[in-house]
């Protein structure tokens, strides 16, 4: 190609592109060196330096511009086999046939690389099927060991979400993630965000990394979804005058409802008398919360707000709600709470109890009796100096699970025979309820 031929057609390749700055300096600069019009015999410095603009070029072309990947919903394929009970129960409670799509999408920055193997995306949730591969801090913690669950957890922590170009921070603050270990330099998990809004055919997916295994940089990936082939598609209910809720989603995925912005407690009651969910208004007003459903024939929800809550006393005494560590056994917290026991997992420094919430209206389940919340056969407390206590709910099996942790001497949770709750009062303000309507 002649000089100024290559001149012309740079002119018309840049004015079509919105370059860099660097890389428009460089490309300016070449074309000072290339003339308007045949002038004689063209050097072999100018030859060059067409050549090095061309290669600049490409290489902009390649690394700045290159589109968003393509994923369609509907043709993924996921694996619940591999990986720690609570990874294998998430999987299985976000696998819905025909609603994900294989990704496959990697980004590496200080020697750290994140790749989104698999997504779901519906109204109600954002599931991100993830791992992390790093060639530095290795994991050195013990298999099942809850200190090891909470560091698994926060190596991917808190990233940024932005849905066609926006960003919402009451999504961004639903964000809870599963990981497990693969081996010392890998994990796998799943993050889960719960959404509440439409959301056109196609979205523009944006996932900003900044922090990652305890390293800052950055991994941000884009992804282009379609969601035109889902089958099992969310229904969007929106009430625009809504007085305590202004939008509920009824996902495959996972239910998830929005208030309007009232500082309030609320509980949600179904249409069978069942409590499902609580929903705590009184620090963040406006917020997006999942719930579960007990039946496919829950015709309405009503949207209670909560009077007052409180704690029982019997003279001066804190009264507690007990009950044995045995499958089967039924507890009553409060008035609209009731655990069920579905099975005991113990361990000398680690017990883990799975309950089937038969109803819920947000009693306090994490702050036992002062130094009795576990006790022996003997009723000798097992509660020490810095135990950890877990929790985390499980909405498919709509199970909650209660995790206590604790390495001292002398403590032994094979041992633990019955735990104790705070027994509480809830008073619901009827009078003042939403009710909404589902079919």
């Amino acid at each position: 190609m002649r000089d100024h031929e290559l001149r012309k057609r740079i002119r018309r390749e840049k004015s079509q592109e919105q370059l860099p700055k660097a890389t428009e300096a460089k490309i300016n600069k070449l074309l000072e060196q290339l003339p308007e019009e045949p002038r004689g015999i063209k050097t072999r410095r100018l030859f060059r330096n067409a050549i090095v603009f061309a290669a600049v070029l490409s290489l902009s072309t390649v690394t700045v511009f290159a589109g968003a990947k393509l994923v369609t919903l509907g043709r993924g394929t996921l694996k619940s086999s591999n990986g720690t009970k609570q990874y294998r129960n998430f999987v299985r409670s976000t696998e819905i046939k025909n609603n994900n799509g294989e990704a496959n999408i990697s980004k590496t920055d200080k020697g750290i690389t994140l790749t989104i193997e698999n997504i779901g995306l519906d109204e109600g949730n954002l599931i991100l099927y993830y791992n992390v591969i790093t060639k530095g801090n290795p994991i050195k913690s013990k298999k099942d060991d809850l200190k090891q669950r909470w560091n698994l957890n926060n190596i991917w922590l808190s990233p940024k979400i932005m849905i066609n170009g926006k960003q919402d921070d009451t999504i961004n603050e639903t964000g809870v993630t599963e990981a497990y270990k693969v081996n010392e330099h890998k994990i796998k998990g799943i993050y889960r965000f719960n959404l509440s809004g439409k959301l056109e055919q196609k979205v523009k997916l944006e996932i900003v990394t900044n922090y990652l295994w305890e390293q800052k940089g950055d991994w941000t990936i884009n992804l282009d979804v379609d969601r035109s082939k889902i089958e099992n598609k969310a229904k969007v209910i929106t009430k625009k005058n809504g007085t305590l809720t202004d939008q509920i989603v009824l996902s495959p995925l996972g239910n998830t409802l929005r208030s309007t912005g009232k500082k309030q407690d609320l509980v949600i009651k179904d249409d069978h008398g069942r409590y499902l969910y609580w929903i705590l208004r009184s620090h963040d007003a406006k917020k997006i919360t999942q719930f579960f459903m007990n039946s496919k024939d829950t015709k309405t929800l009503n949207i209670i707000p909560i009077k007052k809550q409180y704690v029982l006393e019997k003279n001066g005494k804190v009264q507690k709600a007990s009950i044995k560590l045995r499958k089967g056994q039924i507890v009553k917290v409060s008035d609209h709470t009731k655990l069920k026991i579905k099975a005991v997992k113990k361990q000398k420094h680690s017990l883990r109890i799975y309950f089937k919430v038969l109803n819920y209206d947000g009693a306090i389940l994490t702050d036992g009796l002062e130094n009795h919340f576990v006790e022996d056969k003997n009723k000798k407390s097992l509660d020490k100096d810095f135990t950890s206590i877990d929790t985390w709910t499980d909405y498919e099996k709509e199970q909650l699970v209660l995790e206590f942790y604790n390495a001292s001497k002398g403590v032994d949770y094979r041992k633990a025979a019955k735990i104790n709750f705070l027994k509480q009062k809830t008073v619901l303000d009827e009078k003042n309820k939403q009710t909404i309507k589902l079919k």
